[in-house]
């Protein structure tokens, strides 16, 4: 069993208790600049205070929400695909095996790269997880898989995270953002019941 979660706004809570999270499918990206894949949720050890808080406009009605998610080992290995960004990170370093094209890319095209082949690279989620802190769930992840959430403070979003998303950071502060993440999920616990795990 793996537990992960997902940042987002109050928004979408109800439609998330009744359905599950889902994809953004044809909806607008909160990264306009390096939008996430259509078909994959993102989920993360260590950033979800950080990803609700940006997915939550300023002045906005809407609170920042984390969602904890709980997977079995079976469901990971049928679901899981690592983040385009751990990939595209990751190869800076190693480029060995990836086409001569690759070389003179930028960023946001290696990371479109990565994001159009993840299928390539699916074995790689558990690397993903523990190099980033964050991976994607194909699909609409059912809300049996959904432990609880916890609606954030917006005025405290710097308590629970402030970070740089990078292989880097990841390596020396993990401990920091992983007890973030398990910490506040607990604050303001809310049961959904009837979805017992």
């Amino acid at each position: 069993m793996i537990t992960l979660y997902h940042g987002t706004s109050t928004k979408y809570l109800q439609a998330i208790i009744s359905s599950g999270l889902m994809p953004r499918y044809e909806s607008e990206s909160n990264w306009e600049n390096a939008p996430s894949r259509k078909d994959m949720v993102y989920l993360t050890n260590s950033y979800a205070p950080y990803f609700a808080q940006q997915s939550v406009p300023v002045g906005s009605e809407y609170q920042p929400v984390v969602f904890k998610v709980e997977l079995s080992d079976k469901i990971c290995d049928k679901r899981l695909y690592p983040d385009e960004d751990y990939l595209e990170q990751i190869a800076r370093n190693h480029p060995e095996g990836l086409p001569q094209e690759y070389l003179s890319m930028d960023m946001k095209q290696r990371t479109q790269f990565f994001r159009e082949r993840l299928e390539h690279y699916k074995i790689m989620y558990a690397n993903s997880i523990q190099g980033l802190g964050t991976c994607a769930y194909k699909g609409v992840i059912p809300p049996k898989f959904i432990t609880s959430y916890t609606i954030l403070d917006a005025d405290r979003i710097l308590e629970y995270s402030d970070p740089t998303i990078t292989l880097m950071n990841q390596r020396l502060l993990a401990d920091k953002y992983q007890n973030a993440c398990n910490q506040i999920i607990w604050e303001k616990p809310f049961s959904l019941g009837v979805y017992e795990v």
